[in-house]
């Protein structure tokens, strides 16, 4: 397969501009920072290991750790000021219920 070279200003700006990394689908490239710096792709990994963190607490429905404890909170900050009933209000929601169970569970 040949690979065209693409501006990286170009590729800067569509990764900084992209509602989310679906928008840059079919690139190719061979490093990773040859299309974000190396703070973009540290930004990027902590909120990929906050998506998947909050997701395995949602699908268990509970809390086990201090550590997932701490996730749950990060992401209920960044939901705080969501709509109800929206996707995201309903998040918050569950994740506000779960923390709850977590933190009953710790005083009694």
């Amino acid at each position: 397969m040949n690979k065209k070279p693409i501006p990286k200003d170009t590729l800067r700006s569509n990764i900084a501009n992209a509602p989310d990394l679906g928008a840059c689908e079919g690139l190719m490239f061979d490093n990773i920072f040859e299309i974000v710096d190396k703070d973009k792709a540290i930004f990027l990994k902590k909120s990929s290991d906050l998506c998947i963190g909050v997701r395995d607490i949602l699908t268990a429905c509970q809390i086990s750790n201090a550590a997932e404890h701490k996730l749950a909170l990060k992401r209920i900050e960044q939901l705080w000021n969501a709509k109800p009933d929206t996707g995201l209000g309903n998040e918050l929601d569950n994740l506000v219920d779960i923390v709850c169970q977590y933190e009953d569970q710790l005083l009694s």
